[in-house]
């Protein structure tokens, strides 16, 4: 409780940074399920410790659909549509789901690699051409899973820009302006209906034109709102986390410099790096909350029927019990593939062999073409988004 006797204000006001807020950190030591407020007045349960935030993230008892309303706790309010699979449980998350889940299947995203590969190479040139600095977001993380999102999607990259605007608004985790959203999502909604069309009298080897076919033989499998939203959901989730992710990994690196030396020197542990780098690096405030059905035990502790729990993965990929010295940032972490970033049961990240791939290709390319690679601005010089989700970089100026 505070000095005022209320429960603390979620999330917690902390300085944007690689870092999960130290109160979060706190609270996985100290008090693992505690009460807090939302800025709308709403009162639920943090989860902080692994074992915890695995529960919440995979017990059947805590439900995502029952918070897909506009009246429930949130600290996002543009991604309360019940039309969006992360908002279903199943049976509707399952059919949902299994339209899209072969295209990132581990095998099927290995496939990709190479073009991967290509595009990074291509970005990676004209950075290298242009000289430093280089801005790393313009310049690399926010092109490459644009591209290949889009690539795999069937859509011109320059198409996404519409989508992109309402993808930004929906993920604003400050302010809520709903005229605005309403805006932003009918210019979205238009400029995809346009796409859906051109895919349906011209379909191609692609992940939207199969989307539509599916929509226009058994509308009962998936309706017109559900393809507009996922198709959204797949840009948005398929850009902004991984570029997020990349560019704070990267500044992380900057502030260890012998971890980045280790990786220029044995580029084979990339794949492990990008692990600890999932594990280590903050994204966000929390997981997706759940609401307890049930009466449901985490840490000892009775959360009651009906209170909405948010996931603290920030802090429960902090648990000692799980890493040891777990603020210790290490390339060669064996046990770093075991945090729980991409979440776990049925809601387990669906790109998440993608956005792996991507990082690894990514992280590969600077560390063997950049081997002197730095950060050419000051840590109170960079452009943060507060605002967003991801809590991400606007900009990231490198040397090298």
């Amino acid at each position: 409780m505070t000095a005022h006797g209320q429960p603390p204000l979620f999330p917690f006001d902390a300085p944007p940074s690689t870092d999960p807020p130290a109160e979060a950190i706190r609270m996985l030591h100290t008090d693992p399920v505690p009460l807090v407020r939302l800025a709308s007045g709403h009162e639920v349960r943090l989860v902080t410790r692994y074992d915890d935030v695995q529960r919440a993230m995979s017990d059947p008892r805590m439900s995502r659909a029952a918070l897909a309303t506009p009246e429930a706790p949130t600290i996002v309010p543009g991604l309360q549509s019940p039309e969006m699979m992360p908002n279903m449980d199943p049976p509707d998350h399952t059919r949902l789901r299994r339209l899209v889940a072969k295209a990132f299947t581990i095998g099927n995203v290995e496939l990709l690699r190479p073009r991967v590969e290509t595009v990074a190479t291509s970005l990676m040139n004209q950075m290298l051409a242009a000289g430093p600095p280089a801005d790393l977001v313009s310049a690399l993380a926010e092109p490459l899973p644009g591209i290949v999102i889009c690539e795999l999607l069937g859509i011109a990259h320059d198409e996404r820009e519409p989508l992109l605007a309402f993808i930004e608004a929906m993920s604003i985790t400050t302010t809520f302006d709903q005229e605005a959203f309403a805006v932003t999502g009918a210019v979205a909604a238009s400029h995809l209906l346009g796409l859906i069309e051109r895919k349906r009298h011209h379909p191609g080897d692609d992940l939207l034109s199969r989307l539509v076919q599916v929509h226009d033989e058994d509308g009962d499998r998936l309706s017109e709102a559900e393809l507009l939203i996922t198709v959204m959901l797949l840009i948005g989730a398929g850009q902004e986390t991984t570029m997020a992710q990349l560019a704070k990994s990267v500044l992380l690196l900057s502030h260890h410099p012998d971890q980045w030396a280790r990786l220029v020197a044995a580029p084979d542990l990339v794949p492990n790096a990008v692990e600890e780098l999932l594990r280590v690096v903050a994204l966000g405030h929390a997981g997706q909350p759940r609401m307890a059905r049930e009466d449901v035990e985490f840490s000892g502790q009775t959360v009651e029927a009906g209170t909405t729990v948010f996931p603290v993965v920030n802090a429960a990929n902090r648990d000692p019990a799980v890493f040891p010295d777990p603020d210790r940032f290490d390339v060669d972490r064996r046990e770093a593939a075991h945090h729980l970033s991409f979440g776990r049961g049925v809601h387990f990240c669906l790109g998440a062999p993608l956005a792996r791939m991507e990082l690894q290709v990514a992280l590969h390319a600077l560390v063997t073409r950049m081997p002197g690679l730095r950060v050419a601005e000051r840590d109170d010089e960079l452009a943060w988004q507060p605002e967003s989700l991801t809590r991400g970089l606007r900009r990231l100026l490198i040397t090298w």
